[in-house]
C-alpha cells in the first residue's frame, strides 16, 4: 500500500512516516501543497495524509482540486482546528475522514485501516436500491431510473455510510461521528440529519433509506 504524506511540519511527517513503514506501508512524503499535489497527479497512492494548514496551498483547496479532476484516492485530512465548522468544510470539500492533532498513532493508524477497508469494498462500484437507484460508489454518483441525481458531499456520505451498512441499523450517534466526524458531545444540531435524510429521500424517493422508529436508519 502506497501513502502519500503531505505536511510541512518535517518532524511530525517523519514520526508518521516511521510508524506507517514500521506496519508494511511504503511511504512519501511532501512538505508542500504544490509538491504533494504534483505527486498525486503524477503517481500512484492508496491514501494521502493531508495537513489542513500548508504554507503555500491549504489542504481544503488541494483537496477541492484533486476532486474535481476526478481523482478518488481517500484523504484523511490532518487538523489542528478543533471547531465544528473546519470539520464540516473538510468534509464537503471531500475528505473522507480527518483527525485532530495533537493525536495518538495508534488512533491513526486505525483511521488508515478504516479508509483502506472502505476503499477496497467501494471499488465494488455499483449498487441497486429499490431496483430504480443505482449508486456508484467509487465514482460518487447516483442515477434514478436512468437519470442523474445531483447529490451534496454529505448526502453522498449517509449513502455510502448506509450502503456499506446495508440491512443494519444505524442510530444518529453512529451517522453522525461517521459522516460529520463528531461524537455525541459535538451534537448541538440534531435535526442535521433528519434534514439530510428528507433531501434524500425527495430526490431519489421516500423508501430509499427506512427510519426504524426509535432505534436509527437503514438501506435494505
Amino acid at each position: 500500500m502506497n501513502i502519500l504524506i503531505i505536511e510541512d511540519n518535517k518532524k511530525l511527517a517523519e514520526n508518521i512516516k516511521s510508524v506507517l513503514k514500521s506496519e508494511n506501508y511504503n511511504v512519501e512524503i511532501a512538505l508542500k501543497g504544490e509538491e504533494g499535489l504534483e505527486k498525486i497527479l503524477t503517481g500512484s497512492y492508496n491514501l494521502v495524509i493531508l495537513d489542513l494548514a500548508l504554507p503555500d496551498i491549504d489542504g481544503i483547496e488541494i483537496c477541492r482540486r484533486l476532486r474535481k479532476k476526478g481523482v478518488r484516492t481517500p484523504i484523511l485530512m490532518l487538523t489542528a482546528r478543533i471547531d465544528l465548522e473546519s470539520k464540516v468544510e473538510g468534509l464537503d470539500c471531500g475528505a473522507d475522514d480527518y483527525i485532530t492533532k495533537p493525536f495518538d498513532m495508534e488512533e491513526l493508524l486505525a483511521r488508515i485501516r478504516a479508509l483502506l477497508r472502505r476503499n477496497s469494498r467501494m471499488k465494488s462500484s455499483t449498487i441497486t436500491i429499490n431496483d430504480s437507484v443505482q449508486v456508484d460508489l467509487a465514482e460518487k454518483s447516483v442515477k434514478k431510473a436512468g437519470k442523474k441525481i445531483r447529490l451534496s458531499p454529505m448526502e453522498m456520505r449517509i449513502i455510502e455510510f448506509l450502503l456499506i451498512n446495508r440491512n443494519k441499523v444505524k442510530n444518529a450517534s453512529e451517522i453522525y461521528e461517521h459522516v460529520w466526524g463528531c461524537h455525541d458531545s459535538d451534537i448541538l444540531f440534531s435535526d442535521s440529519l433528519k434534514v439530510h435524510v428528507s433531501r434524500i429521500r425527495k430526490k431519489l424517493g421516500g423508501n430509499t433509506i427506512k427510519t426504524v422508529g426509535g432505534f436509527g436508519y437503514l438501506i435494505e
